[in-house]
């Protein structure tokens, strides 16, 4: 099914939202942080191995939206194998060249994950590299 180009949701999606890449956690994982809005009610925790500087694997789960799942899905893909300080460095211009056109409403539900993300990452170097777990971000 095709999708006109200002619809909501593009195939990739709504595919993404019911295949989401990397769901789940790690265990024993680097870095673990969690955030949300409570304005959407939509939810996001990262679990993330770390090693010699590099994301060697990362997991997302939590609640939300099509679009915040869809995006999150997209980040995990986007950081996997990249060096924590290039991570941090991912702005919302790449993330939506990924994810394609978003409706001006809903800039927040894909923004959910990177904001997260890139709070922890801050955290995670912040604490000397040492095991990091961030609770509670609110975006």
């Amino acid at each position: 099914m095709a999708f006109a180009k200002d619809d909501l949701y593009t195939d990739m999606i709504l595919e993404l939202f019911k295949n989401p890449n990397n769901h789940g956690k790690l265990e024993n994982p680097d870095l673990y942080v969690e955030g949300g809005n409570p304005l959407c009610g939509d939810q996001v925790s990262f679990t993330m191995k770390i090693e010699n500087g590099i994301i060697s694997d990362i997991r997302f789960y939590g609640s939300g939206c099509a679009i915040s799942t869809a995006a999150e899905s997209l980040l995990t893909e986007m950081v996997k194998g990249k060096k924590v300080e290039d991570a941090a460095k991912i702005s919302q211009k790449e993330l939506f060249a990924e994810l394609g056109d978003i409706i001006q409403t809903r800039i927040k539900c894909a923004l959910l994950g990177l904001v997260v993300l890139k709070k922890g990452i801050e955290e995670y170097k912040k604490s000397g590299v040492k095991r990091t777990s961030i609770r509670g971000i609110v975006v």
